[in-house]
């Protein structure tokens, strides 16, 4: 139902004002949301042309573009990306993503701590965005600073212990931990919290860990 009053909210913002980016970025994460991930891409790239900093236009994009497995462009489009939006700490998540699925080890290392930066400085403005305390526990965890990692985590879980994307990302920040008990359980609860993308989490390079499971793959099925 919400996805319906987003859509129509979307499609009449564009037909007022085709040439308002925001708009754009609005109509593509509705299609990313009911998984129409090349049409979610073709209104980034159109908002892109009209405003290349857009706010939030390459992390849509990066989300779609991960979703459709297609990481080489990802990694193409980084540096443009983080030129133009790299104070967002969001930018960096499908960036990394994607360079650790094409085995770009260093270069994803660099980028995590970059992403550092950006997440601390946010913190300082923002202390209680849990979201970020844990995206800061997974580029802890992915620069080997393991009792940092479980610091933020843990108080990102303690801000928001019931949110579906908070127990998602810690049971990234323990599979890259190499805490395979502590992972399979906060992906049952985030999958119990609502977190049911099945095609982002078998993607999902941070959660190689588990990948194999069986309670993971009941959880999360191959999608036609």
């Amino acid at each position: 139902e919400w996805i319906d009053r987003a859509q129509a909210a979307a499609e009449k913002a564009v037909s007022l004002q085709p040439d308002l980016p925001e708009a754009h970025v609005a109509r593509g994460w509705v299609f990313y949301s009911n998984n129409q991930n090349e049409h979610a891409v073709t209104e980034a790239k159109i908002a892109i042309k009209q405003k290349p900093d857009c706010e939030g236009v390459y992390y849509m994009m990066g989300r779609a573009l991960f979703a459709l497995g297609r990481y080489q462009e990802i990694a193409e489009t980084a540096d443009d990306a983080i030129a133009a939006n790299g104070t967002d700490y969001n930018i960096y998540v499908p960036v990394l993503n994607a360079l650790q699925a094409l085995g770009k080890k260093e270069a994803a290392h660099n980028l995590s701590a970059r992403r550092v930066g950006a997440l601390e400085q946010h913190l300082a403005e923002v202390p209680d965005d849990a979201r970020a305390r844990m995206q800061l526990a997974i580029a802890f965890a992915s620069l080997g600073r393991p009792e940092e990692a479980v610091r933020e985590a843990n108080v990102a879980m303690m801000l928001r212990p019931n949110d579906a994307t908070t127990l998602y990302n810690s049971a990234c920040a323990f599979c890259m931990l190499d805490r395979k008990a502590d992972a399979m359980d906060a992906i049952k609860k985030a999958w119990k919290a609502g977190f049911k993308d099945a095609v982002w989490a078998r993607r999902d390079p941070d959660l190689a860990l588990l990948h194999e499971e069986p309670e993971f793959l009941q959880l999360y099925p191959a999608q036609d």
